[in-house]
Order: structure tokens, then sequence, then C-alpha cells
């Protein structure tokens, strides 16, 4: 099922939008990716595909998962600076 998830760099503002059937960290990783140099440089897409690429981003995020007042999730990594929610 596909859900609308929001990204957004907690120091900048900048928000990336997904509409798609992955996970909040899935989406958080690729907003991290193309929100990084190597993700500015991306042409054909082949770095955001790559699990190995993804695999070491996820690991140097260091995730956390944030479970709100009202149940809603949130996935949150402090290197990056960067939060994904769903939107409601």
């Amino acid at each position: 099922m596909k859900k609308l998830t929001n990204v957004i760099n907690v120091l900048t503002e900048e928000k990336q939008t997904f509409y798609n059937g992955y996970d909040l960290e899935t989406n958080l990783i690729s907003a991290i990716i193309f929100a990084t140099e190597d993700g500015r440089k991306i042409l054909d897409g082949r770095k955001i595909l790559d699990d190995e690429y993804r695999t070491a981003i996820t690991h140097k995020a260091k995730i956390e998962y944030i479970t709100s007042k009202n149940g809603g999730i949130k996935v949150y990594s402090p290197v990056f600076d960067m939060i994904a929610y769903e939107q409601q």
C-alpha cells in the first residue's frame, strides 16, 4: 500500500516527500543519499539502488525510532539531523 512519507532536515527545514510502499527507514535513507554530495552527483540512480551503499549509510546514520504520545512512529538520524514520518 502506498503512503506519503515526509523527511525533514531538522537544521535547514528542507523537506523531501516520498509516495511509495516503503517503510520510514527506507525513505529516510533515500533522503539522506539524495541530500548528500554523493546523491547530488547521481545521474542514473544506481547509487540509490546499491544495497551495499545503502547498508553503509544506514550504519552511519545511527537510526532511532521515536514513538509519539498518540502511537505514531517517527524515524530519526542524529548524524544527518533528518526525521521521517508518515503524513496523516
